[in-house]
């Protein structure tokens, strides 16, 4: 019969499982963390440029069709309407728990919450600023008179 001697034990004992599996599960939610706010930094950074896309396609509409076109939010349902001046709907966009791109806060920092381009493809005001936000921080979209933006970090 072959004896077994204690230095050639193959195999890992408990008490190096319990800590292997201890180290994976830290490392791992860890992980798990630090993918969850990647996403909603990329949620936020995609909803400001859907944003900022829709006020140049508001633009476009409003030379396109020759008459006021306005980008007009409704902060409550997290959405927002592209609308001639007769009222027509030409979009609706939402950003409520139902929408990929959900956002907890949505406000246009203008009289009547909307902005609004002329036949011209012009502003009507001086500027528009469209504040976006997530649990992961907040975003300004912001609109010269010329219909030009950019996107900043508040």
């Amino acid at each position: 019969m072959a004896r077994l001697r204690r230095g050639n034990q193959r195999g890992f004992t408990l008490v190096e499982l319990l800590i292997g599996i201890t180290i994976m599960s830290v490392v791992g939610l860890m992980a798990n963390t630090s993918f969850r706010n990647f996403r909603q930094r990329t949620i936020l950074n995609r909803a400001a440029q859907v944003v900022a896309a829709d006020a140049a396609l508001t633009r476009t509409y409003a030379i396109r069709e020759r008459t006021n076109i306005s980008l007009v939010a409704d902060e409550s349902t997290q959405s927002y309407q592209i609308r001639d001046a007769a009222g027509t709907v030409l979009k609706t966009r939402w950003f409520d728990g139902d929408s990929d791109l959900r956002l907890d806060s949505l406000n246009i920092v203008n009289t009547g919450d909307s902005l609004t381009f002329n036949a011209r493809g012009m502003l009507v005001s001086a500027f528009a600023v469209i504040d976006i936000g997530t649990d992961a921080g907040s975003k300004r979209v912001i609109v010269n008179g010329l219909g030009r933006h950019r996107v900043v970090t508040n």
